[in-house]
């Protein structure tokens, strides 16, 4: 039962909505599994350990 004031929600809007969430968990899950299956574009660095985090200010330049 709706709170006094509160406007009440149609059939298609909740339906809109639970259409809009179940896309949208399954573009995360999509994303989830598209970025655990694909490899790497490039191997790691050959004088740092593989799995290791990187500054971002060890990758800017200077020049």
């Amino acid at each position: 039962m709706p709170r006094h004031g509160a406007p009440r929600v149609s059939t298609v809007q909740r339906a809109r909505r639970r259409l809009a969430a179940g896309l949208l968990g399954a573009g995360a899950l999509a994303a989830t599994l598209v970025t655990a299956s694909v490899a790497p574009a490039a191997p790691p660095a050959p004088d740092r350990e593989p799995g290791t985090a990187t500054s971002e200010l060890a990758q800017r330049s200077g020049d």
